[in-house]
Protein backbone atom coordinates (compact mmCIF):
# COMPACT_ATOMS: atom_id res chain seq x y z
CA UNK A 1 0.00 0.00 0.00
CA UNK A 2 2.13 3.37 -1.41
CA UNK A 3 0.90 5.78 1.60
CA UNK A 4 4.03 7.66 2.22
CA UNK A 5 4.36 7.71 6.15
CA UNK A 6 7.16 9.08 8.40
CA UNK A 7 7.66 5.92 9.62
CA UNK A 8 7.36 2.14 8.93
CA UNK A 9 8.59 -0.57 10.67
CA UNK A 10 7.64 -4.30 11.61
CA UNK A 11 5.22 -4.83 13.87
CA UNK A 12 3.32 -7.68 15.62
CA UNK A 13 -0.14 -8.75 13.95
CA UNK A 14 -2.38 -11.13 16.46
CA UNK A 15 -4.67 -13.23 14.60
CA UNK A 16 -7.37 -15.07 16.33
CA UNK A 17 -9.26 -18.03 15.27
CA UNK A 18 -10.67 -21.50 16.90
CA UNK A 19 -9.43 -23.16 13.79
CA UNK A 20 -5.50 -24.49 13.75
CA UNK A 21 -5.85 -25.56 10.31
CA UNK A 22 -6.97 -22.03 8.70
CA UNK A 23 -4.42 -20.47 11.37
CA UNK A 24 -1.63 -22.26 9.50
CA UNK A 25 -2.87 -21.86 6.43
CA UNK A 26 -2.79 -17.32 7.03
CA UNK A 27 0.26 -17.98 8.51
CA UNK A 28 1.65 -19.53 5.32
CA UNK A 29 0.44 -16.78 3.52
CA UNK A 30 2.18 -13.70 4.95
CA UNK A 31 5.33 -12.20 4.37
CA UNK A 32 8.05 -13.10 7.15
CA UNK A 33 10.14 -10.14 6.29
CA UNK A 34 7.80 -7.41 7.71
CA UNK A 35 5.37 -9.19 9.98
CA UNK A 36 5.61 -10.65 13.85
CA UNK A 37 2.42 -13.14 13.97
CA UNK A 38 1.07 -13.69 17.12
CA UNK A 39 -1.72 -16.47 16.49
CA UNK A 40 -4.51 -17.44 19.59
CA UNK A 41 -7.42 -20.22 19.44
CA UNK A 42 -8.40 -18.96 22.60
CA UNK A 43 -10.12 -15.13 22.16
CA UNK A 44 -9.65 -14.80 26.22
CA UNK A 45 -6.19 -15.67 25.96
CA UNK A 46 -5.97 -13.40 23.41
CA UNK A 47 -7.72 -10.17 24.57
CA UNK A 48 -5.32 -10.94 27.41
CA UNK A 49 -2.38 -10.64 25.55
CA UNK A 50 -3.15 -7.73 23.43
CA UNK A 51 -3.96 -6.08 26.06
CA UNK A 52 -0.96 -6.32 28.07
CA UNK A 53 0.67 -5.67 25.62
CA UNK A 54 0.08 -2.12 24.51
CA UNK A 55 -0.91 -1.27 27.94
CA UNK A 56 2.74 -1.13 28.42
CA UNK A 57 4.14 -0.69 24.58
CA UNK A 58 1.82 1.49 22.71
CA UNK A 59 3.16 3.85 19.93
CA UNK A 60 2.85 7.34 20.26
CA UNK A 61 4.54 10.06 18.76
CA UNK A 62 2.37 12.93 20.06
CA UNK A 63 5.30 14.79 21.59
CA UNK A 64 7.41 15.18 18.51
CA UNK A 65 5.33 18.57 17.05
CA UNK A 66 4.25 21.56 18.70
CA UNK A 67 2.65 24.02 16.71
CA UNK A 68 4.96 27.71 15.43
CA UNK A 69 6.43 29.63 13.02
CA UNK A 70 9.34 28.36 10.52
CA UNK A 71 12.33 30.73 12.32
CA UNK A 72 10.90 30.85 15.60
CA UNK A 73 11.98 28.29 18.57
CA UNK A 74 8.61 26.50 18.55
CA UNK A 75 9.35 25.24 15.03
CA UNK A 76 12.93 24.56 15.63
CA UNK A 77 11.68 22.03 18.33
CA UNK A 78 9.52 20.34 15.43
CA UNK A 79 12.61 20.07 13.07
CA UNK A 80 14.38 18.62 16.07
CA UNK A 81 12.05 16.23 17.27
CA UNK A 82 11.37 14.94 14.28
CA UNK A 83 14.96 14.01 13.79
CA UNK A 84 13.78 11.85 17.11
CA UNK A 85 11.52 9.51 14.91
CA UNK A 86 14.31 7.15 14.22
CA UNK A 87 15.33 6.62 17.95
CA UNK A 88 13.32 3.21 17.64
CA UNK A 89 15.98 1.52 15.57
CA UNK A 90 17.46 1.03 19.41
CA UNK A 91 15.00 -0.40 21.16
CA UNK A 92 13.41 -4.29 20.10
CA UNK A 93 10.08 -3.24 21.38
CA UNK A 94 9.01 -1.28 18.13
CA UNK A 95 8.50 -4.95 16.86
CA UNK A 96 6.37 -6.12 19.81
CA UNK A 97 3.78 -3.50 19.07
CA UNK A 98 0.25 -4.87 18.12
CA UNK A 99 -0.75 -2.94 15.20
CA UNK A 100 -3.86 -4.81 13.99
CA UNK A 101 -5.86 -7.80 14.69
CA UNK A 102 -7.42 -10.19 12.36
CA UNK A 103 -10.23 -11.68 14.46
CA UNK A 104 -12.94 -14.65 13.36
CA UNK A 105 -16.44 -13.62 14.21
CA UNK A 106 -17.95 -16.90 15.52
CA UNK A 107 -15.75 -18.55 18.24
CA UNK A 108 -17.17 -20.32 21.07
CA UNK A 109 -16.17 -18.28 24.32
CA UNK A 110 -16.38 -14.75 23.00
CA UNK A 111 -17.87 -13.68 19.46
CA UNK A 112 -15.14 -11.39 17.51
CA UNK A 113 -16.74 -8.35 18.01
CA UNK A 114 -17.10 -8.70 21.40
CA UNK A 115 -13.33 -8.99 21.36
CA UNK A 116 -12.55 -6.34 19.09
CA UNK A 117 -14.57 -4.11 21.25
CA UNK A 118 -12.42 -4.94 24.40
CA UNK A 119 -9.60 -3.62 23.50
CA UNK A 120 -8.16 -1.47 25.29
CA UNK A 121 -5.65 0.37 22.58
CA UNK A 122 -8.14 2.42 19.62
CA UNK A 123 -5.51 2.66 17.46
CA UNK A 124 -5.25 -1.19 16.80
CA UNK A 125 -6.74 -2.04 13.78
CA UNK A 126 -9.31 -4.61 13.77
CA UNK A 127 -10.36 -6.79 10.96
CA UNK A 128 -13.18 -9.07 11.65
CA UNK A 129 -13.61 -12.83 9.45
CA UNK A 130 -17.19 -13.34 9.27
CA UNK A 131 -19.72 -15.69 7.79
CA UNK A 132 -22.77 -14.56 5.18
CA UNK A 133 -25.23 -14.85 8.08
CA UNK A 134 -23.14 -12.64 10.51
CA UNK A 135 -22.75 -9.87 7.39
CA UNK A 136 -25.13 -7.78 8.80
CA UNK A 137 -23.44 -7.53 12.30
CA UNK A 138 -20.15 -6.76 10.66
CA UNK A 139 -21.50 -3.85 9.37
CA UNK A 140 -23.41 -2.78 12.27
CA UNK A 141 -20.26 -3.08 14.23
CA UNK A 142 -17.99 -1.14 11.13
CA UNK A 143 -20.72 1.35 11.48
CA UNK A 144 -20.52 1.90 15.30
CA UNK A 145 -16.76 1.85 15.64
CA UNK A 146 -16.12 -1.41 16.81
CA UNK A 147 -14.05 -2.62 13.55
CA UNK A 148 -12.11 -1.60 11.02
CA UNK A 149 -12.36 -3.90 8.34
CA UNK A 150 -14.52 -7.22 8.19
CA UNK A 151 -13.96 -10.43 5.44
CA UNK A 152 -16.25 -12.41 4.31
CA UNK A 153 -15.44 -16.05 4.91
CA UNK A 154 -15.82 -18.89 2.03
CA UNK A 155 -14.50 -16.57 -1.19
CA UNK A 156 -11.51 -18.18 -3.16
CA UNK A 157 -8.64 -15.82 -2.71
CA UNK A 158 -9.62 -15.58 1.35
CA UNK A 159 -6.39 -15.65 2.43
CA UNK A 160 -4.98 -13.16 -0.14
CA UNK A 161 -7.63 -10.86 1.34
CA UNK A 162 -6.59 -11.14 4.47
CA UNK A 163 -2.75 -10.35 3.62
CA UNK A 164 -4.18 -7.50 1.88
CA UNK A 165 -6.25 -5.96 4.42
CA UNK A 166 -3.19 -7.08 7.18
CA UNK A 167 -1.07 -4.45 4.70
CA UNK A 168 -3.84 -1.73 4.77
CA UNK A 169 -4.51 -2.13 8.46
CA UNK A 170 -1.28 -1.50 9.42
CA UNK A 171 -0.58 1.24 7.48
CA UNK A 172 -3.32 2.75 8.68
CA UNK A 173 -1.86 2.45 12.22
CA UNK A 174 1.22 3.99 11.28
CA UNK A 175 -0.77 6.90 9.65
CA UNK A 176 -3.00 7.10 13.16
CA UNK A 177 -0.02 7.86 15.04
CA UNK A 178 1.97 10.21 12.39
CA UNK A 179 -0.55 11.92 10.80
CA UNK A 180 -0.19 15.35 13.43
CA UNK A 181 3.42 15.52 11.78
CA UNK A 182 1.90 15.63 7.89
CA UNK A 183 -0.44 17.85 9.00
CA UNK A 184 2.02 20.27 10.64
CA UNK A 185 4.56 20.09 7.50
CA UNK A 186 1.79 20.32 5.24
CA UNK A 187 0.99 23.76 6.90
CA UNK A 188 4.42 24.54 6.19
CA UNK A 189 4.35 23.64 2.90
CA UNK A 190 6.44 20.66 3.12
CA UNK A 191 4.56 18.70 0.98
CA UNK A 192 6.95 15.39 -0.10
CA UNK A 193 4.41 13.79 2.20
CA UNK A 194 1.41 14.04 0.49
CA UNK A 195 2.98 14.60 -3.43
CA UNK A 196 2.31 10.94 -5.27
CA UNK A 197 5.06 11.66 -7.61
CA UNK A 198 7.40 11.86 -4.80
CA UNK A 199 5.58 8.88 -3.15
CA UNK A 200 6.19 6.72 -6.66
CA UNK A 201 9.49 7.77 -6.46
CA UNK A 202 9.80 6.59 -2.98
CA UNK A 203 8.45 3.28 -3.46
CA UNK A 204 9.04 2.32 -7.03
CA UNK A 205 13.74 3.53 -6.33
CA UNK A 206 14.11 3.72 -2.72
CA UNK A 207 12.60 0.67 -1.07
CA UNK A 208 12.91 -2.88 -2.14
CA UNK A 209 12.90 -5.92 -0.67
CA UNK A 210 16.12 -5.18 1.17
CA UNK A 211 14.40 -2.50 3.75
CA UNK A 212 11.82 -3.31 5.56
CA UNK A 213 11.74 0.05 7.68
CA UNK A 214 12.03 3.41 7.19
CA UNK A 215 12.18 6.95 9.08
CA UNK A 216 11.74 10.63 8.08
CA UNK A 217 14.91 12.28 9.30
CA UNK A 218 14.20 15.78 8.42
CA UNK A 219 11.18 17.92 6.88
CA UNK A 220 12.47 18.10 3.44
CA UNK A 221 11.98 14.28 2.59
CA UNK A 222 15.59 12.74 3.73
CA UNK A 223 14.55 9.13 4.89
CA UNK A 224 16.42 6.48 6.71
CA UNK A 225 16.21 3.12 5.51
CA UNK A 226 17.31 -0.12 7.29
CA UNK A 227 17.19 -3.88 6.52
CA UNK A 228 16.18 -6.63 8.04
CA UNK A 229 19.64 -7.16 9.31
CA UNK A 230 20.08 -3.56 10.56
CA UNK A 231 22.74 -1.93 7.59
CA UNK A 232 21.56 1.70 6.85
CA UNK A 233 21.19 3.40 3.99
CA UNK A 234 20.15 6.83 3.66
CA UNK A 235 18.01 9.43 1.04
CA UNK A 236 18.93 12.83 1.29
CA UNK A 237 16.49 15.08 -0.41
CA UNK A 238 16.68 18.81 -0.64
CA UNK A 239 14.02 21.01 -2.42
CA UNK A 240 15.26 24.53 -4.26
CA UNK A 241 14.09 26.33 -1.42
CA UNK A 242 15.86 25.17 0.94
CA UNK A 243 19.82 24.63 -1.06
CA UNK A 244 18.93 28.85 -1.71
CA UNK A 245 18.89 28.91 2.01
CA UNK A 246 22.32 26.69 2.53
CA UNK A 247 23.66 28.48 -0.02
CA UNK A 248 23.03 31.83 1.35
CA UNK A 249 24.20 30.37 4.70
CA UNK A 250 27.58 29.70 3.06
CA UNK A 251 27.81 33.16 1.35
CA UNK A 252 27.12 35.39 4.60
CA UNK A 253 29.69 32.99 6.09
CA UNK A 254 32.51 34.08 4.26
CA UNK A 255 34.03 30.13 4.39
CA UNK A 256 32.32 28.53 1.81
CA UNK A 257 35.10 27.03 -1.31
CA UNK A 258 34.37 28.40 -4.79
CA UNK A 259 33.61 24.79 -5.65
CA UNK A 260 30.95 24.17 -3.42
CA UNK A 261 29.31 27.31 -4.20
CA UNK A 262 29.64 26.26 -7.70
CA UNK A 263 28.39 22.77 -7.31
CA UNK A 264 25.13 24.14 -4.97
CA UNK A 265 24.58 26.92 -6.81
CA UNK A 266 24.23 24.55 -10.52
CA UNK A 267 22.19 22.00 -8.53
CA UNK A 268 24.71 19.73 -10.21
CA UNK A 269 25.37 18.72 -6.22
CA UNK A 270 24.09 18.65 -2.55
CA UNK A 271 25.03 18.34 0.49
CA UNK A 272 24.68 15.03 2.04
CA UNK A 273 24.76 15.05 6.11
CA UNK A 274 22.73 13.80 9.22
CA UNK A 275 23.00 15.12 12.44
CA UNK A 276 20.92 14.42 15.75
CA UNK A 277 21.18 17.65 16.59
CA UNK A 278 19.49 18.91 13.09
CA UNK A 279 22.36 20.97 12.97
CA UNK A 280 24.56 21.27 9.69
CA UNK A 281 27.92 20.37 9.61
CA UNK A 282 30.70 23.30 9.72
CA UNK A 283 30.85 25.11 6.63
CA UNK A 284 34.46 24.90 6.15
CA UNK A 285 34.03 21.09 6.07
CA UNK A 286 31.26 21.22 3.56
CA UNK A 287 33.51 19.49 -0.16
CA UNK A 288 33.31 16.62 2.23
CA UNK A 289 29.67 16.26 2.43
CA UNK A 290 29.15 17.12 -1.42
CA UNK A 291 27.37 14.73 -3.70
CA UNK A 292 25.59 14.43 -7.08
CA UNK A 293 22.48 15.00 -7.02
CA UNK A 294 19.42 13.93 -9.48
CA UNK A 295 16.14 16.28 -10.02
CA UNK A 296 12.65 14.76 -9.63
CA UNK A 297 10.30 17.23 -10.49
CA UNK A 298 6.58 16.73 -8.23
CA UNK A 299 4.91 19.41 -6.46
CA UNK A 300 8.28 21.03 -5.62
CA UNK A 301 11.17 20.41 -7.74
CA UNK A 302 13.32 18.18 -5.44
CA UNK A 303 16.72 17.13 -5.45
CA UNK A 304 18.44 14.02 -4.18
CA UNK A 305 20.69 11.55 -3.32
CA UNK A 306 21.83 8.02 -1.78
CA UNK A 307 24.49 7.10 0.14
CA UNK A 308 25.52 4.82 3.18
CA UNK A 309 26.41 4.76 7.15
CA UNK A 310 28.86 7.26 6.41
CA UNK A 311 26.40 10.16 5.97
CA UNK A 312 24.56 9.01 8.86
CA UNK A 313 25.21 10.16 12.53
CA UNK A 314 23.81 6.77 14.27
CA UNK A 315 24.53 5.01 17.50
CA UNK A 316 25.56 1.65 14.97
CA UNK A 317 26.49 -0.05 17.79
CA UNK A 318 23.14 0.00 19.52
CA UNK A 319 20.91 -0.72 16.52
CA UNK A 320 18.30 -3.43 16.90
CA UNK A 321 17.34 -5.53 13.92
CA UNK A 322 14.74 -7.12 13.04
CA UNK A 323 16.72 -10.07 12.38
CA UNK A 324 18.37 -9.92 15.78
CA UNK A 325 14.45 -9.74 17.04
CA UNK A 326 13.39 -12.53 15.19
CA UNK A 327 16.10 -15.05 16.61
CA UNK A 328 16.17 -13.77 20.23
CA UNK A 329 12.26 -14.40 19.68
CA UNK A 330 12.70 -17.88 18.38
CA UNK A 331 10.44 -16.47 15.45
Amino acid sequence: MNILLSCFFPTTVVLVDDNLSFIDAVTGMLPSSGIVLKAFTDPCEALSYINDVSNVNRLDYSDLTRGGEEGTSDWNSVLLNINCLHREIYSFDRFSRISAIVVDYSMPSMKGVELCSAVNDKSIQKVLLTGVADEKIAIDAFNCGRINRFIKKGGDNLEAEIVENIDKSVCQYFKIHTDDISKHLSIHDQTHLKDPVFANFFFNNCLNNEYVEYYMLDTFGGYLFLSSDGRPSFLSVLTEHEISRIVNIGIESGEISRTVLEGLESREYILVSHSRTGQLPPISEWGSYMKPARRLEGYQTYYFAFSGAESLDLDFDNIKSFDRFKKISGI
